[in-house]
C-alpha cells in the first residue's frame, strides 16, 4: 500500500501537478490582493471579493486535472498519452513552472516586505501632535457599524427612553471593541425616525453595517428584535428576536454584541471581552433611572439637566457601585454652567464627588476620566492631569468624540492649536454628523486668527440642516468683523437675533463702531445697558476688545475670573486679548492659571 501511494505521489511530481498546484495558490494569493485594492477604488460591494474567492476555489479542481491530463512541451500543448515516458518534456515543463513560481514569489515577498516595513497611513484614532492641521478625514480601515435608535413598539409611548437607551447602552457596549468602529450617538440618533435608504445612511455614517431593532416592553416582559445588515447589499448578516424577563435585559445586551463580533468575523483580544462582559449594574430599577437620566440629559436644556440628575441620583442611591451613573451624574453637572442649570459654587462641588465615586469603582471608566480632565483644565488649571486624564480616555475609547472634543478645548487653551486640531480630526470620525464637532475646529482657527479656514468648518458645521448653533452664527459675525467684511458681520447679527428673540442694535453698533472709530461712544452706551451677556472672556469683555478699550475688557475679565469664569483660561490663546499679554494684571491671572509663557 506504502509503495503505492509513493508511487502515485511520484507520477503527481513528474506530471508536474504539484508544481501547478504551488503556481496556482501564489497567483491566487496575489489575484485577491489586486481585488482587494479594486474594490476600494471603485467601491464595489464587500461581495466581490468573496465571488471571487470561491471561483479560486472551485477552479483549483479543474486546473490539476488538466495539469494530470496535459503537458507543455517545446512544440506546445499535448495530451499525456501522446508523449512517450521516457521523453524529458515534463523536465521542460518543470522548469517553466518553477521560473513563474520563483517569479511570483518574489513579488509576494515584496508585499509583504512593503507591509512590513512601509507606515500605514496614520490611524485617526491614534493621532499625534506631529500631524498637519487640516481635517480631511483619514482612513480608518476598521469593520464598521452603527447602531440605529431602536423603534419603540410598546402601546406606552413614554417607553421611548427605554428603546432609545437600549440603543445607546448596545452602541456603547460596542465601542469597547478596539477592532470596531461605532459612530456615536448623536450621528446615528440624527437617523430616528428617518425614512432614508440604509445606503444613504452608511455612506453618511461612513460604515458598512447598520443594526437596527425594536422594544417592546410590557410590564416585567421585554421583547427585543435585533439586525444587522449589510448596507452595501441590503442584506440582513443576522437577526435575532428575545422575549425574556425585564432582568435579563442585561444578558439580552451581552448576547447581542457576542453575535455581531460572529456575525462580522471580528477577532477580540483579551481585553476587549473583558470589557464587552462588564456590567456596572445588576440593579434594574438602576438601570432604568439611569436610561432616563441618560434620556434627559441628551436633551442639554437647563430644566432637563435638572430632571436628569433627578434620576440619575435615583439611580445611584438605588446601586451606589453604579459606576455609569455616577459618570453621568459627573457630567450632566459638568453642563450646570454652561446652560444655566446651576451656579458654579452649587455644581461643581457635585460634579468633582460623582467623579471620583465613579473612579474609585471603576478606575477605567473613559466617561468619568473625561469628566476629571474637564474639571482639573477649567477649575483647578491642572494642565499636566487633565492631559493625562484625558490621554487615558480617549486610549480606553478611542470612539469617545466627547473626550476628544473636550482633549481639544483643553490642548488649544495651552495654545497647542495643532496637536487640538488633530484630536478634532479624530472627534469628526467617531461623532461625523455632530453640529458641535463640526463648529469647534472653527473657534480654533478663528482665535488664531485663520479666518478662511475657521470660516469652512463653520459653514460645514451649518450644512446640517435644521436651526444653525447659536455659537457658530455668533462666532462668523466675530471673524467677519476681525476680517472686515462689516456687511456679512451686520447679516450675522441680526440672523442671531431675530434666532434668540433679542433687539441686535448693540451688536450692530459694535460693527459700526469697528468699521468707524467715530461711532464708538454709541456703541459702549448700548454695550453698557445690555443684561443678555455678562463679564468675561466671550461676554463684554470681548466686545470691549473688539472696540480696542482694552483697558475695560481688562477691568471685565478680572472681574469674571474672580468670580470663576470656566472660560478664563481662554484669554491666554484668543487672538483680541494679545494686545493685553504684557500688562501685569494679565500676567498675573495667566500665573494664577499655571499658564504664564
Amino acid at each position: 500500500m506504502g509503495h503505492e501511494t509513493m508511487s502515485f505521489f511520484d507520477e503527481l511530481k513528474r506530471r508536474n501537478v504539484i508544481r501547478v498546484a504551488i503556481a496556482y495558490l501564489v497567483a491566487s494569493w496575489l489575484l485577491l490582493q489586486l481585488v482587494e485594492v479594486l474594490i476600494t477604488i471603485l467601491e464595489l460591494p464587500g461581495s466581490v471579493g468573496k465571488l471571487i474567492f470561491l471561483i479560486l476555489v472551485v477552479g483549483l479542481v479543474p486546473v490539476l486535472i488538466f495539469s494530470w491530463a496535459y503537458e507543455m512541451t517545446p512544440e506546445g500543448l499535448k495530451r499525456e498519452s501522446e508523449l512517450g515516458s521516457n521523453q524529458p518534456t515534463s523536465r521542460y515543463t518543470a522548469k517553466k513552472l518553477d521560473r513563474v513560481t520563483i517569479i511570483l514569489l518574489l513579488i509576494v515577498a515584496g508585499i509583504v516586505m512593503l507591509d512590513r516595513f512601509i507606515p500605514e497611513s496614520t490611524n485617526p484614532l491614534e493621532v499625534h501632535s506631529g500631524e498637519p492641521a487640516t481635517l480631511s478625514v483619514a482612513i480608518d480601515d476598521r469593520q464598521s457599524v452603527a447602531v440605529m435608535p431602536f423603534v419603540n413598539t410598546s402601546d406606552d409611548e413614554s417607553n421611548e427612553y427605554f428603546s432609545d437607551g437600549i440603543s445607546e447602552e448596545l452602541l456603547n457596549v460596542l465601542v469597547r471593541i478596539q477592532s470596531l468602529r461605532v459612530p456615536s450617538r448623536t450621528s446615528s440618533f440624527t437617523f430616528k425616525g428617518s425614512d432614508k435608504k440604509l445606503s444613504e445612511i452608511g455612506r453618511e455614517l461612513g460604515v458598512e453595517h447598520v443594526l437596527e431593532g425594536s422594544v417592546r416592553k410590557a410590564g416585567n416582559r421585554i421583547r427585543v428584535t435585533a439586525q444587522l445588515i449589510d448596507v452595501h447589499t441590503d442584506t440582513h448578516i443576522w437577526s435575532e428576536t428575545y422575549t425574556r424577563e425585564i432582568d435579563d435585559i442585561f444578558s439580552v445586551q451581552e448576547e447581542i454584541a457576542q453575535s455581531i463580533v460572529v456575525a462580522l468575523r471580528l477577532t477580540l483580544s483579551g481585553v476587549d471581552q473583558e470589557r464587552m462582559a462588564l456590567n456596572s449594574t445588576s440593579n434594574v430599577d438602576a438601570y432604568n433611572e439611569y436610561l432616563l437620566g441618560r434620556h434627559f440629559w441628551n436633551k442639554r436644556t437647563a430644566q432637563s439637566l435638572r430632571t436628569a440628575v433627578e434620576h440619575l441620583t435615583s439611580a445611584v442611591e438605588l446601586d451606589a457601585n453604579f459606576d455609569q451613573a455616577w459618570a453621568a451624574l459627573a457630567d450632566t453637572y459638568v453642563m450646570f454652567p454652561e446652560y444655566q442649570a446651576g451656579t458654579i459654587e452649587e455644581s461643581i462641588p457635585l460634579a468633582r464627588e460623582a467623579v471620583n465615586k465613579s473612579l474609585a469603582i471603576n478606575p477605567d471608566s473613559a466617561r468619568a476620566l473625561a469628566a476629571s480632565g474637564y474639571l482639573k483644565a477649567n477649575y483647578d488649571y491642572d494642565w499636566k492631569g487633565a492631559n493625562a486624564d484625558f490621554e487615558r480616555a480617549v486610549s480606553l475609547e478611542p470612539s469617545y468624540a466627547t473626550a476628544r472634543q473636550w482633549y481639544a478645548e483643553t490642548l488649544n487653551q495651552q495654545r497647542r492649536s495643532e496637536e487640538a486640531l488633530v484630536q478634532l480630526a479624530a472627534a469628526r470620525i467617531a461623532d461625523p454628523l455632530s453640529a458641535v464637532v463640526r463648529h469647534v475646529p472653527g473657534y480654533v482657527l478663528l482665535w488664531s486668527s485663520r479666518f478662511d479656514e475657521a470660516e469652512v468648518h463653520y459653514m460645514d458645521a451649518l450644512e446640517l440642516g435644521g436651526q444653525p448653533i447659536r455659537w457658530t452664527v455668533h462666532n462668523l459675525d466675530m471673524l467677519n468683523t476681525m476680517r472686515g467684511d462689516y456687511d456679512e458681520a451686520r447679516r450675522r447679527a441680526r440672523q442671531l437675533a431675530q434666532m434668540e428673540g433679542f433687539d441686535p442694535a448693540a451688536d450692530l453698533a459694535r460693527i459700526d463702531a469697528v468699521e468707524n472709530p467715530a461711532l464708538q461712544e454709541r456703541a459702549l452706551l448700548l454695550l453698557a445697558e445690555r443684561q443678555d451677556i455678562g463679564d468675561g472672556v466671550f461676554g463684554k469683555a470681548l466686545q470691549l476688545a473688539l472696540l480696542g478699550e482694552y483697558e475695560l475688557a481688562l477691568d471685565s475679565l478680572e472681574k469674571a475670573f474672580v468670580a470663576g469664569d470656566p472660560y478664563a483660561a481662554s484669554m491666554y490663546y484668543m487672538n483680541v486679548y494679545e494686545p493685553l499679554h504684557d500688562e501685569p494684571r494679565f500676567q498675573a491671572m495667566l500665573k494664577e492659571m499655571n499658564l504664564q509663557p
